[in-house]
């Protein structure tokens, strides 16, 4: 797969995670341009279904080095694109409340629940999470089902 077309299709998926990691739409845009640029490195040795985990393993580091390098918390408006791929559970807490209190919710978890919520709703399976944390599928998922527990009761104390 050649690095446009890899662009073209996981461009606004990473560009989406990692807007919530910095919240900054100008650092979450050079993070993601830095990201395929480390890519197009390495192409030749990524395999085409490990591809949109390595861009999302790419980003998350280049995210934590800058964050490191510059030491400070990144705050800007909240995130105004949120992909709505959800799961039953998902759908029906967006039924009863409003998509800010979600983000509010997710944004209370700790890591890695917070970090595994939003790279399953940016569509990635449980083994591209687990490759992306070099852990296998089964933690991702068992963290997953752990974050999903913490939202339902976050979003119970809301309602009180």
């Amino acid at each position: 797969m050649d690095i446009e077309k890899i662009y073209r299709i996981y461009f606004d998926d990473l560009y989406r995670f990692l807007l919530y990691l910095c919240k900054n739409k100008e650092v979450a845009q050079d993070i993601c341009s830095g990201s395929f640029i480390k890519a197009m490195k390495n192409i030749e040795r990524i395999d085409d279904d490990k591809v949109k985990s390595y861009l999302f393993q790419i980003g998350k580091n280049t995210y934590y080095n800058y964050y490191k390098k510059n030491k400070r918390i990144l705050l800007t408006e909240n995130i105004e694109d949120f992909d709505l791929a959800l799961g039953s559970f998902e759908k029906d807490i967006l039924e009863k409340e409003s998509l800010s209190i979600l983000e509010k919710a997710i944004d209370k978890l700790e890591n890695p629940y917070k970090d595994v919520v939003r790279l399953r709703l940016n569509d990635l399976s449980f083994k591209e999470i687990g490759e992306i944390y070099k852990k296998n599928q089964n933690w991702a998922c068992v963290i997953y089902h752990r974050a999903k527990e913490q939202l339902k009761k976050l979003m119970e104390e809301n309602n009180e």
